[in-house]
């Protein structure tokens, strides 16, 4: 299985330039930025940013944490998606990796699971992007979706930055 969001997030290659728009997170008081591509549908829910794929086969979430309850926060996000369509985890597919994400530390937990549509793709990762400042992002979609569009996965998770 492939590494997690830093191995293909780190990877070098060509990225060409898309038009995107630039999301502060939390939208009241930012400490994060992150740039979602003007083609996908995004929404502001309380202080997160919710974004889907043109063709709706990815789901998108970047939210703030409070320091110390990321676990709490991915156990809601899991609760969220095992509503939405049936979704079962497969426990033992859990991978966990720490990294590197523009400078800042990224904690990375991934699984593989099915849904009413078939296999799906979990992946969660824990950027600090400031001290006691954690941001929480995840996506989750098919093997193939995320082939699809890992370029712009790609681009998403490199454009987070301080405020």
């Amino acid at each position: 299985m492939q590494k997690f969001v830093v191995s293909f997030l780190l990877c070098a290659g060509s990225i060409v330039p898309a038009i995107s728009a630039t999301h502060k997170v939390p939208g009241d008081e930012p400490f994060a930025n992150i740039a979602i591509p003007e083609k996908w549908q995004t929404k502001e829910v309380g202080e997160a940013v919710q974004a889907t794929s043109p063709d709706a086969a990815v789901f998108f979430l970047v939210m703030p944490v409070e320091p110390g309850k990321i676990a709490e926060a991915m156990g809601e996000a899991m609760r969220y998606l095992r509503n939405q369509g049936g979704l079962t985890v497969k426990a033992d597919t859990r991978k966990d990796e720490a990294g590197k994400l523009n400078g800042m530390d990224v904690q990375n937990v991934s699984w593989q699971g099915k849904n009413s549509k078939g296999d799906v793709t979990i992946r969660f990762a824990s950027v600090s992007v400031a001290e006691n400042r954690p941001l929480l992002v995840a996506y989750w979609c098919s093997p193939e979706a995320e082939r699809k569009h890992r370029n712009e996965l790609k681009k998403m998770l490199q454009s987070i930055e301080k405020s």
